[in-house]
C-alpha cells in the first residue's frame, strides 16, 4: 500500500471515527434535552392533576365538616325517636347542601350495628360486611378531621357500583361519604394528556387503580409500583422490549398516588429525522473531509514520489540525477538531502576512481623499478667477501646490516612478528647508525624474556629510534645514549625508548602530540604518526604511543601494546596477510 493511500484511509477513518461521535453525542445531547423537558411537562401534568383531587377532597372535607357541625344533624342524632317533621327537615337541610356537590354518590350517617339515620340515595338496609370493614378502618385511621378508605363496595346493598369512601363521625354515629371513582378520573380527562399515548391513573393506599384516562391499563402497573417504592418520584423501565418513563404524585390528604407513564418513543417522536438529519450532515462532513485529504495526501506524498523515482535512478547507477523542490519545509529538506547525498557521492566516487588510478599507476612504476632482492643480497654478500679479504672488519659489520635490514624489510608479508626478531632488526639499525655517528652513540636494551615472545606489528621501533637520533642526539655536542626496555604488566606491552638528547619543551611538546594524533598525510613526524595510527587501527584506540619530554633532559616514548597469544596473532596476520593480497 503506498504513502497516499495509507495517509487517505488513516485520515478517512479518523474522519469517520470523529464524525460518528459527534453525531452520535450531538443526537444523544438533544434527545436528553427534549427528555427532560417533556418529563417535567408529564410532571407539571400529574401536579395539576393532584391539585384538582385535592380541591375534589377539600370539598369533601368542607360537606363533612359543615353536616358535623349542624345543629340540625346534632339534634336529630340525639334522639332515639324522631317525628315526621324533624326527618322531613333533615332531608331537606341534607338534600339542599347535596346538590351543591354532584359528585356525591351517596352520604349516609349510622350506628354502629347498622342503623341508618340518613341515606342520601335512600338506602335503608347496609352491607354488614362492608360495614365492619368501615368500622376497622376507622378504628385505626380515624384521626382529626377524617380519612379515606381504598376502593370497594358502596354500604348500600341495592348499590352494586365500587366507591371510595371518605369517614368521619359524630360522636358515636358514622358519617360515610361515597364517591364514584370516575370522578377523580374526569379531573385527568379535564387536565389533557401531554402526550398521545400517556397513561394517567390513580391508585388508592391499597394499590387499587381507582381511574385512569385509559380503559387499558397494562400489566407494567406492578412493576411501576414497586420500581418507584422508597420515594421515587421518576422511574424508567422497559416493558415487551419497549423503554417507557412513569411518574408519581403522592396526595397527602387522601394517601393516594397518581401516575403517569408514556413510552419514550412518544417524548421524542422527531428522533428519527433528527437522526437522518445528522446522519446527513456527517456524511457530507466526511465526503468534504474525503476531498480535503485527497488534495493534502497528493500534495504531501507528490514530492515524495518523484524522490522515490529519483532514488531508483540513483539504484541504477544515474549519479547525476537531481530532484527540483521550491517548498522549504520538512520534505523540502529531504530533498535538498538527497540532492546533497548524490553530489557528494557522485564526487567521492570519481575521487576514489582517480585515486585508483593513480594507484595502478604506481604500481606499474614500482613494477618497472623493482630489482630482485636476490640480486642486492648477492651484491651485499659479494662486497662483505671483498672487505674481509682487505681486513676491513667495521665496513664488513655495516654491509652486513645493510642486508639485514634490506633483508627484514622485503621478507614476508607478515603483518605482525615476535618483539624478538624486531629487536634484531632494530640492532643491525643501530649498528649502522653508531657507525654513522663515529661512537657518539651509545645503546642499551633491557627485555624481558616473556616481552620477546610476544607479537608486535612490523617495523614499529625504527622509526621511534630515528626520531630520538635525529631530533635528540645528533643536536648534542657531547655523547648521547638511546635506551630500549619492554616489560610485560597486566596483559600490556609497554616498550620504552628513551634518549639523553635536548628534549621539548612543553608547548613544543604539545605540539608534537597533536601531530602524532592527527590524521593529516603530510607534514612532520609521519613515521610516528603511521606507527600511532597502525596501532590503534590494529588494537583499538586504547593502545598507541605515549610522549614524554623535558628540556635539556631528554625524551620518552612510550608503546603500549595488548600482549597477543600466539595462535591468536598468528590467525590475525593470516587474516590480514589476505586481506593485503
Amino acid at each position: 500500500m503506498t504513502l497516499r493511500k495509507k495517509l487517505m484511509l488513516s485520515f478517512l477513518i479518523l474522519v469517520l471515527l470523529m464524525g460518528s461521535m459527534i453525531g452520535y453525542f450531538s443526537y444523544q445531547n438533544a434527545k436528553n434535552l427534549v427528555l427532560e423537558n417533556k418529563e417535567q411537562e408529564m410532571a407539571d401534568t400529574i401536579n395539576r392533576i393532584d391539585i384538582s383531587i385535592n380541591s375534589q377532597v377539600q370539598q369533601i372535607n368542607r360537606l363533612a365538616e359543615n353536616v358535623k357541625s349542624s345543629q340540625i344533624v346534632r339534634a336529630y342524632l340525639k334522639k332515639e325517636i324522631h317525628t315526621q317533621e324533624e326527618t322531613e327537615e333533615l332531608n331537606d337541610w341534607m338534600e339542599g347542601l347535596l346538590n351543591l356537590i354532584s359528585s356525591c354518590s351517596d352520604l349516609i350517617l349510622m350506628n354502629e350495628d347498622g342503623t341508618v339515620y340518613y341515606s342520601y340515595s335512600g338506602c335503608q338496609a347496609v352491607n354488614d360486611k362492608r360495614r365492619m370493614e368501615v368500622y376497622e378502618n376507622a378504628a385505626s385511621n380515624l384521626v382529626g378531621d377524617g380519612t379515606w378508605t381504598e376502593k370497594g363496595s358502596s354500604l348500600c346493598q341495592k348499590n352494586a357500583e365500587e366507591v371510595v369512601t371518605f369517614i368521619s363521625s359524630i360522636n358515636k354515629v358514622i358519617l360515610a361519604i361515597e364517591l364514584n371513582p370516575e370522578t377523580f378520573g374526569l379531573l385527568m380527562l379535564n387536565n389533557y394528556s401531554t402526550f398521545q399515548n400517556q397513561y394517567t391513573y390513580l391508585v388508592d393506599c391499597a394499590g387499587n387503580v381507582l381511574c385512569s384516562n385509559k380503559t387499558n391499563i397494562y400489566d407494567w402497573g406492578d412493576v411501576v409500583t414497586k420500581g418507584m417504592e422508597k420515594g421515587v418520584r421518576r422511574y424508567e423501565f422497559n416493558w415487551d422490549n419497549k423503554d417507557y418513563f412513569a411518574c408519581r404524585q403522592y396526595n397527602g390528604l387522601t394517601g393516594w398516588e397518581t401516575y403517569s407513564v408514556v413510552s419514550t418513543d412518544d417524548f421524542f417522536p422527531q428522533a428519527k429525522r433528527l437522526r437522518e438529519a445528522i446522519m446527513g450532515l456527517v456524511l457530507l462532513a466526511m465526503l468534504a473531509a474525503g476531498v480535503g485529504i485527497f488534495i493534502l495526501s497528493y500534495t504531501f506524498t507528490r514530492p515524495i514520489g518523484r524522490l522515490k523515482n529519483a532514488m531508483k535512478q540513483v539504484e541504477a547507477g544515474d549519479f547525476e540525477i537531481q530532484v527540483e523542490s521550491k517548498a522549504h519545509d520538512e520534505i523540502g529538506m529531504l530533498i535538498q538531502s538527497f540532492n546533497y547525498m548524490v553530489s557528494r557521492l557522485r564526487q567521492l566516487i570519481m575521487e576514489v576512481y582517480q585515486q585508483k588510478l593513480a594507484q595502478k599507476n604506481a604500481e606499474l612504476t614500482a613494477l618497472q623499478a623493482q630489482i630482485n632482492p636476490h640480486f642486492l643480497y648477492n651484491t651485499l654478500d659479494s662486497i662483505n667477501w671483498m672487505l674481509i679479504e682487505k681486513g676491513e672488519w667495521e665496513i664488513s659489520d655495516v654491509v652486513v646490516s645493510l642486508g639485514d635490514i634490506l633483508k627484514y624489510s622485503l621478507h614476508g608479508e607478515e603483518m605482525l612478528v615476535l618483539f624478538e626478531e624486531e629487536l634484531k632488526y632494530i640492532e643491525s639499525y643501530l649498528c649502522i647508525q653508531k657507525n654513522r655517528l663515529e661512537d657518539r652513540l651509545t645503546v642499551q636494551i633491557e627485555i624481558d624474556e616473556e616481552a620477546k615472545l610476544c607479537f608486535v606489528p612490523k617495523l614499529i621501533l625504527q622509526p621511534i629510534v630515528e626520531n630520538a637520533i635525529l631530533h635528540g642526539i645528533e643536536k648534542k655536542k657531547e655523547m648521547g645514549r638511546i635506551q630500549i626496555q619492554a616489560i610485560v604488566r597486566e596483559g600490556t606491552l609497554e616498550i620504552r625508548v628513551t634518549d639523553d638528547g635536548i628534549g621539548m619543551q612543553p608547548d613544543r611538546l604539545m605540539r608534537f602530540r597533536e601531530s602524532i594524533m592527527s590524521d593529516e598525510i603530510s607534514g612532520k613526524h609521519i613515521g610516528m604518526r603511521n606507527v600511532h595510527r597502525r596501532i590503534q587501527l590494529h588494537f583499538g584506540e586504547a593502545y598507541g604511543l605515549k610522549i614524554d619530554s623535558e628540556w635539556q633532559k631528554g625524551t620518552t616514548v612510550t608503546i603500549l601494546l595488548p600482549v597477543e597469544e600466539v595462535d591468536q596473532a598468528k590467525e590475525v596476520t593470516e587474516d590480514e596477510n589476505r586481506n593485503c593480497r
